[in-house]
């Protein structure tokens, strides 16, 4: 067995969050949904046999399937701290896709690290 001892990510579910970083996750949603159409026509372009398939995301607010902080230690780097949404279509559950906001959560490093060995610990030790 080998383990990676310079790298350890962890992530946890977010329950809510402040209007402010609402809007930044709504934000990178709609900027992921361009992104998935521009991927999509391209594919479609490249196999025009599957455009009668095609699906479009409606006009209505998508639904959250999950959102939750993804946090990144690396012997060497930065802390990088990751907001991670999955979402998908109001009318057509099969349109899903999943969107990132990188957060700047430096200043609580020390009770982010203390919050994580504690629950690491009290859940699996």
């Amino acid at each position: 067995m080998t383990f990676n001892e310079d790298f350890l990510e962890v992530s946890i579910d977010i329950f809510d969050m402040s209007e402010e970083l609402k809007r930044e996750v709504y934000k990178a949603i709609e900027i992921q949904k361009v992104n998935d159409i521009k991927e999509r026509d391209e594919w479609y372009a490249k196999n025009p046999d599957l455009k009668k398939y095609e699906r479009v995301w409606s006009v209505k607010t998508v639904i959250i399937d999950f959102t939750y902080l993804s946090i990144v230690l690396e012997t060497g780097q930065p802390t990088k701290y990751v907001i991670e949404v999955g979402f998908h279509d109001a009318d057509n559950d099969l349109i899903e896709s999943a969107a990132s906001v990188t957060v700047d959560l430096s200043e609580y490093t020390n009770e982010l690290k203390k919050a994580i060995v504690k629950v690491m610990v009290d859940k699996f030790f």
